[in-house]
């Protein structure tokens, strides 16, 4: 097996420095998207809250707390359960497609 040339070598150190920034700048944006959602989800405990305490005479911040909570864990659990069932099905997809180069 010959070594890679100069000019090789160099395109793999530059593909990896691309890769590089681009895994720091979607995890970045990972965290960004997290703290709005967060965000998001306080904003509107809050106001259901106001809503719903006032009336019933329930706590406020036990409504809040309650509410806000709900309103991240929720759909942060359907988008995890969605993500895991994608993921298996790819790798079943992925499976199969090796065993039909494979056989």
């Amino acid at each position: 097996m010959r070594q890679p040339s100069a000019w090789e070598r160099e395109a793999a150190e530059v593909a990896r420095e691309v890769t590089r920034r681009a895994a720091w700048r979607l995890d970045i944006l990972e965290w960004v998207i997290l703290t709005v959602a967060a965000g998001l989800a306080i904003t509107g405990g809050a106001l259901l809250a106001w809503l719903v305490a006032g009336p019933s005479g329930l706590s406020f911040r036990l409504v809040w707390l309650t509410t806000s909570m709900l309103l991240f864990v929720v759909p942060g659990t359907f988008a995890i359960i969605r993500f895991t069932t994608g993921e298996r099905t790819r790798r079943r997809e992925s499976k199969g497609v090796q065993e039909e180069l494979n056989g």
